[in-house]
């Protein structure tokens, strides 16, 4: 037990209550393309609840023949990663502690920002006897500094929200943008 005259002013007692997801800033990225081929992309910031504070998309990107042939096999790299990614990036108004993206081709975003980032998906049942309770996989690139930053993330929020349903809000939101852009 505490005496409340050995605390220092303004300390918060530990209660051992759960940490308050809403301390935390996840950020979103997905780069679909649609029915015609073009290139979209759209980025969300959330607080731990998952909860929107930004959002931001692009304009659908159509490469044309030229460029198609120009960058070849690298086209879909470029087009997603160098000129959609770099650009959501950009305008986000506060740096996330983690960004989950929805492909593992987005993986090489993380040259782009400071914080770890990962492919995140739904685990699809066991191969193995683990005694894991996650219900999610991730992948992040070599770092290992990113996978344990990541893991830490996931284990703290798993439980409270899930993380992997934002995805499926943004593709709405992007559908809902392009039809009230005219597209």
């Amino acid at each position: 037990m505490t005496n409340n005259a050995d605390r220092v002013p303004g300390e918060v007692e530990d209660k051992g209550t759960a940490p308050d997801p809403t301390e935390h800033v996840v950020c979103y990225l997905t780069c679909p393309q649609d029915a015609s081929g073009a290139f979209l992309g759209a980025l969300m910031l959330t607080d731990g609840r998952a909860r929107p504070l930004h959002f931001g998309y692009v304009s659908p990107i159509k490469p044309t023949g030229i460029q198609r042939l120009l960058y070849g096999p690298t086209l879909r790299e470029h087009v997603r990663i160098d000129v959609i990614a770099s650009k959501l990036f950009q305008g986000m108004p506060q740096v996330p502690q983690v960004v989950f993206v929805d492909s593992q081709e987005l993986l090489s975003a993380r040259r782009l920002i400071s914080s770890p980032l990962a492919y995140l998906a739904r685990k699809e049942g066991r191969k193995d006897e683990s005694a894991s309770l996650s219900t999610l996989v991730y992948e992040t690139n070599e770092n290992t500094d990113d996978r344990d930053a990541i893991g830490g993330v996931i284990a703290l929020l798993e439980s409270q929200v899930n993380l992997i349903e934002p995805f499926g809000r943004m593709i709405e939101a992007l559908k809902e943008a392009m039809k009230a852009g005219g597209k």
